[in-house]
């Protein structure tokens, strides 16, 4: 075998360059100083995060508050036999997800978001549930950035915005939705990587939005389309925290119709399409029984969840288009386990082409609060494989796939 020694560093580079996915480059690191050196330096790791996507670690969990109680939030790491185990655990012993570096007190926070390693919390502000004060977190690196109020002059534009998110009294209550949109790797830099927040509400017959750009540091507003689909009674029921993520685009479900309301992050742009073609002879309860995923064509691929079934059983149905205007083709058609029936809570996401679902407790199981629990599996959307993914034992009112890089190699997201 040659000697290593003989190897530039450039060269070594572009051979750790062609690894398969980010798990075989900690272990390539981990077995050889060389490799190590060159793999954690902050210029190669800039040129290697945006040819793999972040492997799925594990799930983080939002509890509600209990009687008397506040509520919560938890990292459940992805559990063997899952590949990203090793490294799922790694994440969980160096990061802080109890988000105790924020300014206190610890328990005004919430956790809203999760995007490319990094969290958006928020808490109330002069008792606002709409204007909330925005943090967005590193939890490896222990960093935090506070955003600045949304000003007056765009503010002015919402009026009494219907309430988003529930919870134990003002401090868990929200009647916004903010999130994280995904970077754009041209954009980033070693010393200030750049992001994207949305903030989004419902008023009387009208959608409101705003976006903040770190690199430019404002508050711009965004203009959602005049549409009949999104008249009062509609908007009313837009539930904005259960979106959907594909290429850069956003998907909701609106209330009381077929339609997709879609953010286009690249131009931010709005619009409303209409799916009833696929949701024909499905009874849409709720958003969540529309996900979306990345395909690595640049396809995105949609999955309907068909679980009000007279046979009680939940069936997946997979289509694909490249352009959402375009007719869509269905790929696959898949009948889940019988007794996943009765369990089945919805596709919390998707990541390196599985789907990641949540299954409530057994019901054998519902009388003993020992063996009560909740499951995620995940679903390789090509050879409709199951797996076991990770577990929690208490009640979830939120649940965030993760993805990440292990802590060797990441830069600071903050």
């Amino acid at each position: 075998m040659a000697d290593l020694a003989v190897l530039t560093d450039d060269v070594l580079a572009e051979i750790l360059l062609r690894v398969p996915s980010p798990r075989d480059l900690a272990r390539a690191s981990a077995s050889c100083a060389s490799f190590r050196r060159v793999a954690s330096s902050s210029c190669f790791l800039r040129r290697f995060r945006p040819l793999h996507a972040p492997p799925p670690l594990g799930v983080f969990c939002c509890y509600p508050a209990g009687r008397g109680g506040t509520a919560g939030s938890q990292f459940h790491a992805a559990l063997s036999p899952h590949p990203s185990a090793p490294l799922a655990r790694a994440v969980a012993s160096s990061a802080d997800f109890s988000f105790a570096f924020l300014p206190p007190p610890a328990d005004d926070w919430l956790v809203r978001d999760s995007r490319d390693g990094r969290f958006l919390l928020d808490r109330t502000r002069d008792g606002s549930t709409a204007f909330t004060e925005v943090a967005i977190c590193d939890p490896l690196f222990r960093r935090y950035r506070l955003l600045p109020p949304i000003p007056d002059y765009l503010a002015a534009s919402v009026g009494n915005p219907y309430v988003q998110r529930g919870g134990d009294g003002e401090s868990q209550s929200r009647s916004n939705e903010i999130f994280l949109a995904s970077r754009s790797h041209d954009s980033v830099n070693e010393e200030d990587p750049a992001f994207t927040v949305i903030w989004m509400a419902c008023c009387r017959g009208k959608l409101v939005a705003f976006f903040y750009s770190s690199e430019s540091q404002q508050w711009c507003v965004l203009s959602p389309p005049e549409h009949y689909a999104l008249s009062t009674r509609r908007v009313m029921g837009v539930r904005l925290g259960q979106r959907n993520h594909a290429h850069g685009c956003f998907y909701w479900k609106v209330a009381l119709t077929h339609r997709w309301l879609v953010l286009d992050t690249c131009k931010m742009e709005f619009s409303v399409i209409d799916i009833s073609l696929v949701l024909s002879g499905c009874v849409m309860m709720f958003s969540n029984q529309i996900t979306t995923l990345e395909s690595s064509d640049g396809r995105t691929t949609v999955v309907v969840s068909d679980v009000f079934r007279s046979d009680k059983r939940c069936v997946l149905y997979f289509y694909a288009f490249m352009y959402f205007r375009d007719s869509w083709q269905l790929l696959n058609r898949v009948t889940l386990p019988e007794e996943w029936g009765y369990r089945f809570r919805g596709i919390i996401g998707s990541a390196e082409g599985y789907l990641f679902i949540k299954l409530d407790h057994p019901k054998e199981n519902l009388n003993d609060q020992s063996e009560r629990h909740v499951e995620y599996f995940s679903l390789d959307v090509k050879t409709m494989q199951l797996g076991s993914f990770c577990r929690t034992t208490l009640t979830v009112s939120e649940a965030y796939l993760y993805c990440g890089f292990p802590p060797s190699l990441l830069l600071p997201s903050i």
